[in-house]
């Protein structure tokens, strides 16, 4: 990719790479991990003296996404925040790709309401979790 200064690196984050969720701390470590190592990876190629313009990012942020690998999914608005098929997400993260998203979350509602939970005071989104009440239910 350097040397064609050329290409496009996806990596699968998650909503859980974005706030902490209990019953998921080792999973929530190793999202935050993906967004971060992508960030400073764009920045290290953005900073390079020999001009990476041409290599893109997209973190893919998805809620939950129907694979399997969630066992207890526990969802008080599903309206708002829904399961998601693999091929639907895969179709958003194609799209992405195509239009040079840097991040996305899936489903797309859930970008805003994490930018705007930033954005105030640090209880807020605290209340925010506890209101929409959802996550994972631990497993037995």
């Amino acid at each position: 990719m350097m040397e064609r200064n050329h290409g496009h690196i996806v990596g699968m984050s998650s909503m859980a790479g974005m706030l902490g969720l209990r019953n998921l701390v080792p999973y929530c470590a190793s999202k935050f991990a993906v967004r971060g190592m992508l960030e400073s990876l764009h920045e290290e190629l953005r900073e390079d003296p020999r001009n990476f313009s041409g290599i893109r990012m997209t973190c893919v942020c998805p809620y939950i996404v129907d694979t399997g690998l969630c066992k207890n999914p526990k969802i008080k608005f599903p309206s708002l925040m829904r399961i998601v098929s693999a091929g639907e997400a895969a179709d958003r993260i194609v799209d992405a790709v195509r239009r040079g998203h840097v991040e996305i979350t899936i489903p797309s509602s859930l970008y805003y309401v994490n930018k705007v939970c930033r954005a105030m005071p640090y209880r807020v989104p605290f209340h925010l979790k506890d209101f929409l009440d959802s996550g994972l239910e631990p497993q037995d």
